[in-house]
Order: structure tokens, then C-alpha cells, then sequence
């Protein structure tokens, strides 16, 4: 159960929502990117440098709204390839892929910080010993690459992380979110999960997940509408509460 003090102003839009019981909440679940760290823009344009390398040729704008945008990496290197490709050779080209996406984030430092207003809900969340993980399909080299940039030992244990794994489905699928409770121990129907992403909404909602936050900082055309799940959308983690301050 979280505290009372979950309940003071620092909560307002949380506690206010229709049928919404901040008490029954006793674990919180993060997806990671467009949620927790604002990366849309580098990943974009981390695939579109990686498939012009990888097939030699400039992609027209029109490709990159058409493919880039809408298509998961496999799908998006096998259009290109013009074949299946293995497990394995996913993996290798995907890193290849993510060493240029860490580079962008490393040359954007303005920009190479978690969402505002998130580091101090963490620290909230940590005072009260809230439990707390992350769930997310980020390859293990991008996670510790994002826990050593933003010094996420503060907050998270990385011996209980969700990432992307060939064993476990990713979102839409629950897989990850199952995990994710068992990793807090606690039931899904206790958790509340902060997401960016349809795939991840159906899939947190899918793992039986009633309580969902909806962050659209980095994804504006997010439309959270239709799922009973989700009870309120966010811009950022500041949206929480005015003026949140930490209790004493």
C-alpha cells in the first residue's frame, strides 16, 4: 500500500481520477523510452543512418514516414534486405544499430537527461520505499548504457529489470510485464505502469494491469483513449502534482 502521503497535493491528478484507488497501488513499472528518457528523434534517426548504410542508398522522406517510423527493427531491415534474416543476425545488426543511437545521444547533451520532473518521483517513490523496476524492449547494451548516463543505481536494482530477451515476447505481448510483478513480487492488479506506447498500454493491460499512466512528452499523436486501463495522460512526471514537493 503506498503511504498517506502519496495522497497530498503531490498526487492531485492521480488521486482525482474517476474510480481510482491510489491506496490499492503497492508497485510502480516504468517502460523506458518516450517514457522515461525522451529518444524518439535519435532512434528515428539512428534506423534511417543504419539502413542507408546497410543498403547503400539515401532514404526519401517519404520512406522514412512510411517505414522507419511505423516499422520494429526486423521488419524494418528485413523490407530492406528483401529477406528473413535469423535470430542471430537480428541481434547483430540491431547492436550495430544501437552503438549509432547511443553516439546521437552522447552528441546531444542538451538533451541527455531523463524526463522532466521524473528524477524527483523517483526519489519520492524511493523515500517510501515504493517497489519499483523497469520494463522495457531495450537490448541490455542500451540498459546499462542508460544506467551508467543517468545514474539509475540510485533508484533501480538492475538484478530486477526487464529487458528485451529472445526468451520473452515483446510488447504487445504481457510477457514483460508478467515478469516485471513477479520481479517486485507483487500482483499485476497492485501495479501501476507508466507507458508511452499502444504496443506497451495493450500489453501492461494484457499482463492484467489496471492502473496505467499515459506519458505523451515524446509521442504527442498518443491517442490512450479506449482503454479502460489507462486513467490519466501526461506530458511529463512534473504533471503529477504541482508544484510536487517531497514530504517531510
Amino acid at each position: 500500500m503506498l503511504p498517506k502521503g502519496c495522497m497530498q497535493k503531490g498526487w492531485s491528478v492521480v488521486s482525482a481520477m474517476s474510480d481510482f484507488k491510489i491506496e490499492d497501488i503497492i508497485g510502480v513499472i516504468f517502460d523506458f523510452n518516450g517514457t522515461m528518457f525522451y529518444d524518439s528523434d535519435k532512434h528515428i534517426k539512428a534506423w534511417t543512418m543504419y539502413i542507408e548504410e546497410l543498403v547503400g542508398e539515401e532514404l526519401s522522406d517519404e520512406a522514412v514516414e512510411k517505414y522507419v517510423k511505423t516499422m520494429p527493427g526486423r521488419q524494418l531491415i528485413e523490407h530492406y534486405l528483401g529477406y528473413e534474416i535469423s535470430d542471430d543476425m537480428y541481434e547483430q545488426l540491431s547492436e550495430e544499430k544501437e552503438n549509432i543511437y547511443r553516439r546521437l545521444c552522447m552528441e546531444d547533451k542538451d538533451n541527455l537527461k531523463l524526463a522532466p520532473g521524473l528524477e524527483k518521483f523517483l526519489d519520492y517513490l524511493t523515500q517510501f520505499n515504493i517497489p519499483r523496476t523497469i520494463a522495457t524492449t531495450a537490448t541490455m547494451s542500451n540498459v546499462m548504457f542508460y544506467f551508467e548516463t543517468f545514474d539509475l543505481y540510485r533508484w533501480f536494482d538492475t538484478d530486477k529489470l526487464v529487458f528485451h530477451d529472445k526468451r520473452l515476447r515483446d510488447k504487445p505481448f504481457p510477457d514483460q510485464y508478467l515478469v516485471a510483478c513477479k520481479m517486485i513480487n507483487k500482483e499485476p492488479g497492485k501495479c501501476m505502469v507508466f507507458e508511452d506506447s499502444k504496443a506497451g498500454i495493450e500489453s501492461a493491460t494484457a499482463a492484467g494491469i489496471k492502473y496505467i499512466i499515459a506519458v505523451n512528452g515524446d509521442n504527442p499523436k498518443l491517442d490512450a483513449t479506449g482503454y479502460d486501463s489507462v486513467k490519466v495522460t501526461i506530458r511529463d512526471y512534473n504533471e503529477l502534482g504541482e508544484d510536487f514537493e517531497l514530504p517531510s
